[in-house]
């Protein structure tokens, strides 16, 4: 019941990030996943883009849904994209974020939209997808955010996302699966109370994510991904604070000189519970990504 009503409130901002993604497919002639072409939501492939290759990348991240009140945020991401070799990439990333909350318990109301900060990220592929075999990649992320993700306070948040990735390509590269392992070091200070010399705080985070993505039409491609996150406090192993699991499915179009992912995850379920078996205090009921990539 909760779940239809999360997933019935935020059908609009699906349905126009879908009509964005897809509406100028018509009659443009599709090819086959380039490289670094990104066919899963939340998932990186292993191969880089070649040398002196560029993207430019229109990340929009929904997450919506709480065990109670009205709970909406957006993550906007522009990422630009450059190779520097065959094996090496680098990116830069421009943040912003906006958060509507109202009558979520142990969250203030808000109704706000700023900058968030930017980030860096390199990326070296060790072995390739496409030769056959395991493709694997290295993955190295430092950044600065001005928000809190989850409640929109004001803080300073530096931080640290180091990141393997596998892919193993099946069935004449038609098949992809996709496996991330991640980490991200975090630095906190709250600054919501306008102090500027609040505490400092430190969070280890989790990540893994894995995913398949087939392609049943030239340029057309549809699979299903999983994400599972977990937090802990001051960065200590025997002290998960949290954690949740997220699986849905996602699609992907590409023709040659732009491609567009659309990726739908609803929590499945998370601790600590509190409502239908997910953590819906420290995570959202439904995330929902659209990525926008054109090659220049």
């Amino acid at each position: 019941m909760m779940t239809s009503r999360f997933l019935n409130s935020a059908r609009p901002r699906l349905c126009g990030l879908a009509a964005l993604a897809f509406s100028c497919v018509a009659g443009l002639a599709p090819v086959s996943l380039q490289a670094d072409e990104n066919a899963l939501g939340f998932t990186y492939g292993a191969d880089t883009l070649p040398k002196g290759a560029s993207e430019i990348y229109q990340i929009v991240t929904s997450r919506t849904g709480k065990a109670a009140g009205s709970y909406s945020a957006l993550d906007i991401q522009t990422e630009f994209e450059h190779g520097f070799t065959d094996k090496l990439q680098g990116s830069l990333y421009l943040n912003a974020i906006d958060h509507d909350i109202s009558g979520v318990p142990g969250t203030t109301d808000r109704n706000q939209t700023g900058f968030n900060g930017a980030q860096v990220s390199v990326k070296y592929n060790l072995r390739s997808a496409e030769r056959g075999g395991w493709g694997v990649a290295v993955y190295l992320e430092p950044g600065y955010k001005r928000y809190s993700g989850r409640s929109g306070k004001r803080e300073d948040i530096y931080f640290l996302e180091p990141k393997l990735i596998l892919q193993r390509n099946f069935l004449g590269d038609t098949l992809i699966w996709s496996t991330n392992l991640g980490a991200e070091f975090e630095r906190e200070q709250d600054l919501g109370r306008g102090s500027s010399h609040g505490e400092w705080a430190s969070e280890l985070e989790l990540e893994a994510s894995s995913g398949v993505s087939y392609r049943f039409a030239p340029g057309w491609f549809a699979g299903v991904e999983g994400l599972y996150k977990s937090a802990y406090t001051q960065m200590h192993l025997d002290e998960m604070s949290e954690n949740a699991f997220f699986f849905g499915p996602n699609v992907h179009y590409a023709n040659a000189r732009w491609w567009a992912t659309l990726a739908v995850l609803p929590q499945i379920t998370g601790w600590p519970e509190n409502k239908d078996s997910r953590n819906l205090h420290n995570y959202e009921a439904l995330m929902v990504r659209l990525k926008l990539g054109f090659h220049f």
